[in-house]
């Protein structure tokens, strides 16, 4: 490849160049209509208007080629430069200067060239006209004509350019008080919007372009670091013409690239906040200073943003059509104070919203784990409800037992075993209600209720231990028409969560003394004991679950987590709780309900005893789909008791359904988990079939989470009922249906 000549008047040449005040400026629409009138009018893929720089050849338009500039020494225009003339290449292949050139051999693959120069000032040739086609071409006298007249287009174009730079530079002047102002103005007024990611960034450095009408501007923060301050540039001009510079704007507009270097002269501004200006830099400079070294600079300037004392940010121009100096830098100072304003603001509103972000992330995290707590909590219930329901389930059975009655030892360790089991159940309980309050899943009834009722009733349910303990229980009269908004089951929880542990702490023949006392808009409940009292610096760990305030190591049984649910029960219903205690003498756990508006209606609750269905005349039959023996041998115990159900037990569901088609059932008894096909899979077949469709079925699982219930009675279930079984309750749900069956008969 032969490289282009250097023109004996390169120095004057290049002056010409450089005053034209055109390199690396932005797309000219007048450039872009030139150089398609050019291709329409000879058909070529491409046509350039090209500048013939020191080290390189620059495109002021480059119609039909991606680059903006290429290297000056396989460059086709510098030849036409050297050669002083018009230069046409027919086939490039058969040209020795340009056969191996790297633009023929490569992209664009150049097979012709035909190049005019253009010479806007003092008859200096300061680039071309050229077109390209990817295919040889024939040229003739006429086209070589008319691609001159064309150039003398352009160097027409080349001229009003240099005019309106220059008008540019006195008239200008008139609006740049205008446009200072815009700026300042906009800047405060809008500065909330303006802190949305990159605006505020984007704004300062056009707004800063726009100042000092330059071709390049950047702006970022100053970041400390152990040795000396770093940049992070968060708005830079894309200044890029080569995919390796590409990549290094985008990092450095990204903020993931942060500039260090001190003796750079954007690194004299960041990490020393000296002022640089650089008016006239002459072309040959090699630009080690600058972030593209091969990207042309004739003026610069660097100003550090300060605030107070603390350098926080840092601004730069380039190629400004302004001349830089300190009648420009005094000019802006306003602009740079209103940078270091917005800037503090744009840090402290980053801080705030990295603060929330980091609580939101710490929320998500806790929601998650809360339900993966839930979930093992639902397992947990699951599988140790399963064997309590046989534990539980045979001791009813055997102390109601009328064939083979037990003795009065018997039905004392049998009371045992069924005592142990329900207390086991209750634990499982009480962790289950602290899951489902602390997932926000307790669903709660919320009416108006008179505590006087939910008094005596807790009091009632623990009236046998009391006795049994030997304490003395006292409660002082409570306002019966005086209602509280409530829920009735969780006030009642409450208060046998405070009653029983007035008993298991309390003293031997100890009080208890329960009061309601009404306040301005609340009544508040307190239970007293006579037990030996908290440590003032221990209370505030009671309401803390699984802390038992070294209780653990004694006999007295419990989780530790009663209170910590009676705490988050009582503020669910808008209520307060708290302890007094003196120790050695005792402690008073009391809460607080709102007050409702109405008074309490007369009481016209009745109690209801079914008795079990013996009528002979009823035909009903009973199907249930269980895989455990266990169970399977209680329910056969329970059912038992009602001679006129026809009872038959299958292993699993797709059995069931055999026998459902052959013999459909009144009522089918469904476990959830089951071997195969699981109890949810085979109602969902009932429901599609007709003949199955109108049987009811009760789930029995020992899934027993509020949602499980919830979601089996939307499912369809007839019922839902939990495992340990609640004999009394399946017999009252038998009853009901045997009381529904049709009768045999006419």
């Amino acid at each position: 490849m032969q490289a282009p000549d250097t023109p004996p008047n390169e120095t004057q040449r290049l002056a010409a160049l450089h005053a034209l005040k055109v390199l690396n400026t932005p797309i000219d629409k007048a450039f872009e209509r030139m150089t398609q009138l050019a291709r329409d009018l000879f058909d070529m893929p491409v046509a350039l208007v090209s500048l013939i720089d020191q080290e390189r050849q620059w495109f002021k338009s480059h119609q039909g080629l991606e680059v903006r500039e290429t290297d000056r020494a396989f460059s086709f225009c510098a030849h036409a430069i050297a050669h002083d003339g018009p230069l046409v290449i027919e086939d490039t292949q058969k040209d020795e200067r340009f056969a191996d050139n790297p633009l023929t051999i490569g992209t664009p693959h150049i097979r012709f060239y035909a190049g005019y120069p253009v010479r806007p000032l003092d008859g200096m040739a300061v680039g071309t006209l050229c077109l390209i086609d990817h295919r040889p071409r024939t040229f003739s006298e006429r086209d070589l004509k008319l691609l001159g007249s064309l150039a003398g287009q352009v160097e027409e174009l080349f001229r009003q350019h240099k005019l309106q730079v220059e008008l540019t530079r006195t008239t200008g002047k008139m609006h740049k008080e205008q446009k200072l102002l815009k700026v300042l103005h906009q800047g405060i007024t809008d500065y909330q919007a303006l802190m949305s990611g990159k605006r505020l960034w984007v704004f300062l450095m056009e707004a800063l372009r726009e100042l000092t009408d330059s071709d390049y501007a950047l702006i970022g923060e100053v970041m400390p670091t152990d040795t000396t301050n770093a940049l992070k540039i968060h708005a830079i001009t894309d200044l890029s013409w080569n995919e390796e510079s590409r990549n290094l704007i985008d990092q450095l507009g990204s903020g993931n690239l942060q500039l260090t270097d001190p003796d750079s002269m954007l690194g004299r501004v960041f990490a020393y906040g000296e002022v640089i200006i650089a008016d006239d830099i002459p072309p040959p400079i090699k630009r080690s200073g600058f972030l593209i070294k091969d990207t042309p600079f004739y003026n610069y300037l660097g100003v550090p943003i300060f605030s107070g004392k603390e350098l926080i940010g840092m601004y730069a121009l380039a190629n400004s059509k302004q001349p830089l100096n300190q009648a420009m830098l005094d000019w802006l100072q306003p602009f740079t104070d209103t940078c270091s304003l917005l800037i503090n603001l744009y840090s402290q509103m980053a801080e705030r919203e990295q603060v929330t972000q980091d609580l939101a992330k710490a929320r998500d995290q806790a929601e998650k784990a809360n339900q993966a707590k839930s979930e093992f909590l639902s397992s947990m219930s699951h599988e140790l409800r399963t064997p309590l329901n046989a534990i539980i389930g045979f001791s009813q059975l055997l102390v109601k037992g009328r064939r083979d009655p037990l003795n009065q030892k018997q039905r004392r360790q049998i009371g045992q075993i069924e005592n142990s089991g329900q207390h086991l159940l209750s634990l499982i309980n009480e962790v289950l209600d602290l899951a489902k309050i602390e997932a926000g899943h307790l669903m709660l009834s919320i009416e108006p209720i008179a505590m006087a009722n939910v008094i005596d009733d807790a009091c009632s349910t623990l009236e046998a231990n009391i006795e049994a303990a030997g304490i003395t229980l006292t409660c002082s009269p409570t306002p019966p028409n005086r209602l509280v908004t409530a829920d009735y089951t969780r006030t009642k929880q409450i208060l046998l969560n405070l009653l029983s542990n007035a008993i298991k702490y309390n003293c031997p023949q100890g009080t208890i003394d329960i009061a309601a006392t009404q306040l301005s808009d609340e009544m508040r409940i307190s239970v007293t004991d006579s037990g030996k009292g908290i440590a003032a610096e221990r209370q505030h760990e009671l309401f803390e679950p699984f802390n038992r305030l070294g209780s653990e190591h004694d006999a007295i049984e419990g989780t530790g987590i009663g209170l910590a649910i009676t705490r988050q029960l009582v503020e669910k219903m808008q209520g307060r709780i708290g302890v007094e205690s003196t120790p050695g003498v005792g402690a008073t756990f009391w809460f607080t309900l709102p007050l409702a508006e109405r008074s309490a209606p007369s009481n016209t609750t009745s109690d209801a005893h079914v008795e079990a269905n013996t009528d002979s005349q009823r035909s009903f039959a009973l199907l249930y789909i269980e895989d455990n023996p266990t169970n399977q041998r209680l329910m056969e115990d329970v059912v038992g008791a009602f001679p006129s159900i026809q009872f038959q037990t299958v292993l699993n569901a797709e059995r069931g359904l055999e026998i459902m088609r052959q013999s459909p059932p009144d009522v089918v008894l469904m476990d959830i988990h089951l071997p195969g096909m699981n109890g949810y899979q085979a109602l969902a077949v009932m429901q599609q079939d007709p003949l199955l469709q109108h049987i009811k079925v009760i789930a029995l699982s020992a899934n027993a989470m509020e949602r499980d219930l919830r979601y089996g009675l939307a499912a369809g279930f007839y019922d839902y009922l939990t495992k340990p079984i609640d004999i009394e309750q399946l017999s009252q749900q038998l009853n009901q249906l045997l009381n529904a069956a049709p009768r045999k008969g006419p």
